[in-house]
């Protein structure tokens, strides 16, 4: 089940979130999550969060406005679609998506051009000096009028 952050949620999206950044970006001193581990905890309540709650919260995605921030799956948990029905949440919400990835982590890079996401710029990131890419998806709504999609 996808739901709305609850507050109870915040030790295991930060548990999750600092496991998988350091699994997922092993090519980044991880001395770098773990030193932003307080700042990325007191904007997690300012965020858009929703979770996927299966027996505990087992991956999260984090949003400002349309722009996905955060998007972790426990790494016991991966390959079950969860990540995609955490996009497929948010695509109900938006009609515009962007991310940033990492040029290194192509598991991630794979996964959005998965789900409709195309690469639009790359830049080098200034904390970490690493190539990342600008990955936007245009989302297409589509009206149901009786049995017919328009």
């Amino acid at each position: 089940m996808i739901r709305s952050y609850q507050s109870g949620d915040l030790d295991k999206i930060m548990s999750i979130w600092l496991t998988e950044n350091e699994r997922a970006h092993n090519f980044i001193d991880a001395n770098f999550f773990r030193n932003n581990f307080e700042l990325v905890k007191s904007l997690i309540p300012m965020s858009t969060i929703y979770v996927q709650d299966l027996n505990g919260v087992k991956g999260f995605i984090g949003l400002t406005d349309n722009y996905i921030a955060g998007l972790f799956v426990d790494s016991n948990f991966h390959h079950q679609g969860i990540g995609t029905a955490l996009i497929q949440k948010v695509k109900q919400k938006y009609n515009e998506l962007s991310v940033n990835v990492y040029q290194k982590n192509d598991k991630a890079i794979a996964f959005y051009l998965s789900q409709g996401f195309e690469i639009i710029s790359q830049s080098s990131n200034e904390e970490t000096n690493e190539i990342e890419y600008l990955m936007n998806c245009h989302v297409q709504h589509r009206v149901k009028i009786g049995k017919c999609a328009l």
